[in-house]
């Protein structure tokens, strides 16, 4: 049995060592009628863990589990009420939606009491509450229960009818719900109004989801109260009192290893009848005195009855008439106080039931005219709501109207901007390729061949003195200077290698002539436009020059990344920085940006004492390809 418990409660403990209360309660319930000794000392250890975890809610639903222990497995109802009141108290100290449900269960347990105690007006009183508290947090799952118990009332002052209403209510709700338990739960009740009204039709049926529903889950009770329907089916509409008896012997065995005090005086009270009318004496007399002791245990006064009226039954038949008239002058005594004891429950219930629903009836009528107000307001609300919202459409059609013109206005006008941008790039990629060109072919090969005629001028003016020779060879050199400069700067303007070989290659060799500076490349080598690549050549070749002339750098870093729908080059150094609040931009910058702008880029820079960073990311178009 130990190892049985740990296992329960291991499997619902996390790997931080934490007990789910809940989950392990809801567990333990199952197990409540098949092992109800077991179920009773593992809602004790539940409680001690809830304890130990300083879980209040868990402590709650501890208290209020051990409350359904004592009522379900002991019948001690004292202690029952005990530890219910215990839960009460803690679930109405939490303001929390599980802490209401929790006290809604409680309302329903002490209703199920004050029912198995006879005590009729209060058992309704406490269903009414239950059903109010699982309204105000709008929990349906837990109105089965109480629909049951309230037919289950309604059947024990013999109000069969209204017993069948709630019966059916509660199956269809726990059809809706999936809830296999109070299905079965609700046909035990349905069969037994049934009986009670004589109306055999539907009651094998109702057998058979019981039966099913006891063996599929192992529940020993719902198959033993399938057993007392089905004998009392057979009494009753087959008046088959062998086949009866039979199926009584069935429910009792199973009731002996519950151990349930109130289902074994149910039993053998039914077993007693069946042996009698069975023409089984001995056997009726015994199961009559075991009832007799039980019901007088139990306070049950009806079942006592029964059991002196069997008694009486048999010693007729022994024709013991003295202990018979005895047993007999008893039970109609009793039953004359059953009788008026039935009366004034039955008044009170009634009573009950007639302000309850005479405040309910006051309750819908208020209800009824709140919502009339409710409706009126909406229906004024939505008047005002319309005109308001017509006059704010046509207030919008306006503004929207003037804003689409303005906006209109403002991308004519941007497109004016990128087109003279555009043709400002153009022209200055034209005039930069020209003069590149005319400085290269022209005034390069001129200084070419004063360099080539000076030799021819030395070897033929062997009249220079010294210094002239000096001067000569100085010019020479200048000369060398100059043509080493002009190329340079050709280069720089309109790099061969970018024509030819494209962004890495013309990129690598501007960096490799700067010492201080790095460049990397990353992603797709295809070629861009010739627009796109000349753009982005001036860009880095400006940015690098600013960081040449203002940052006081030590390194500057040069990356570009191609990718297949973008690329972005980025230009860092570890300079001074310069604080963009209250420096403003230069004319450097200022070309980089209306560059990027022109090609819908984006320019971003961070500066801080640590140095400067300034990353440019232009998406390319779709068309873009390797022209």
């Amino acid at each position: 049995m130990a190892q049985s418990l740990d296992s329960l409660i291991l499997k619902h403990t996390d790997s931080a060592g934490k007990v789910h209360i809940k989950l392990l309660l809801e567990d333990s319930k199952k197990h409540m009628y098949s092992h109800p000794t077991e179920t009773f000392h593992l809602a004790e250890r539940v409680l001690n863990i809830a304890e130990m975890q300083k879980d209040k809610l868990g402590r709650a639903r501890s208290y209020q589990f051990l409350g359904i222990c004592h009522f379900q497995v002991t019948a001690d109802y004292d202690s029952a009420v005990f530890y219910l009141q215990k839960a009460e108290r803690l679930f109405l100290s939490l303001p929390s939606k599980e802490a209401i449900e929790g006290n809604a269960m409680v309302q329903h347990n002490f209703g199920t009491i004050k029912q198995v105690k006879g005590e009729y007006a209060l058992a309704i009183d406490y269903y009414i509450q239950a059903l109010k508290l699982f309204d105000e947090v709008e929990n349906t799952k837990f109105y089965a229960y109480t629909l049951n118990n309230i037919s289950t009332l309604y059947a024990l002052v013999k109000d069969n009818q209204k017993a069948e209403k709630y019966a059916r209510a509660c199956i269809k709700l726990s059809q809706q719900q999936g809830d296999a338990f109070m299905k079965a739960t609700g046909s035990i009740a349905l069969a037994d109004a049934l009986l009670q009204q004589g109306e055999y039709n539907e009651i094998m049926p109702l057998l058979e989801v019981i039966l099913e529903y006891g063996q599929t889950h192992n529940d020993p009770y719902k198959v033993l109260l399938y057993h007392l329907n089905y004998g009392t089916y057979l009494m009753k509409y087959k008046k088959d009192y062998a086949s009866a008896v039979k199926e009584y012997e069935k429910a009792l065995a199973l009731t002996e290893s519950i151990g349930d005090e109130w289902e074994l005086m149910r039993q053998n009270s039914a077993l007693s009848e069946a042996y009698l009318q069975n023409n089984q004496f001995d056997e009726a007399y015994s199961s009559a005195q075991r009832s007799m002791l039980l019901s007088e245990k139990l306070g049950a006064k009806d079942k006592k009855e029964i059991a002196l009226f069997v008694l009486a039954q048999v010693n007729v038949h022994k024709r013991k008439f003295e202990q018979a008239y005895q047993q007999l002058y008893s039970a109609y005594l009793l039953k004359d106080t059953l009788f008026n004891d039935d009366s004034q429950q039955h008044t009170a219930f009634i009573e009950t039931v007639y302000q309850t629903e005479k405040k309910e009836l006051k309750i819908e009528a208020l209800e009824k005219q709140r919502q009339l107000y409710i409706w009126l307001g909406i229906a004024g609300g939505t008047i005002l709501l319309t005109v308001l919202a017509f006059a704010l459409i046509r207030y919008r059609l306006a503004v929207n109207k003037r804003k689409l013109a303005e906006e209109e206005a403002q991308r004519l006008q941007q497109e004016k901007q990128l087109v003279a941008v555009q043709a400002t790039l153009d022209g200055e990629a034209a005039e930069r390729s020209r003069l590149a060109k005319d400085l290269h072919d022209g005034l390069g090969s001129m200084l070419s061949l004063v360099k080539f005629n000076l030799p021819q001028m030395k070897g033929e003016a062997a009249v220079l003195d010294t210094i002239d020779v000096t001067r000569f060879q100085k010019a020479l050199g200048m000369l060398d200077d100059s043509i080493q400069e002009l190329r340079r700067v050709a280069h720089h303007m309109m790099p061969e290698s970018l024509l030819r070989y494209g962004l890495r290659v013309s990129l690598t060799d501007f960096c490799e002539a700067i010492p201080i500076a790095d460049f990397h490349y990353f992603g797709d080598e295809s070629r861009l436009s010739e627009k796109m690549e000349i753009m982005i050549y001036r860009c880095i070749h400006e940015l690098v020059n600013n960081a040449l002339k203002h940052a006081q750098a030590n390194h500057i870093n040069v990356q570009l990344v191609q990718e297949e729908d973008r690329i972005s080059f980025t230009v860092q150094d570890d300079g001074i920085g310069f604080d963009q609040e209250k420096v403003t931009e230069g004319m450097g910058l200022q070309n980089v940006r209306q560059r990027v702008a022109a090609f819908a880029g984006e320019m971003h820079i961070y500066s801080t004492e640590q140095g400067t960073e300034i990353h440019v990311e232009i998406e390319l178009p779709k068309t873009e390809n390797n022209d």
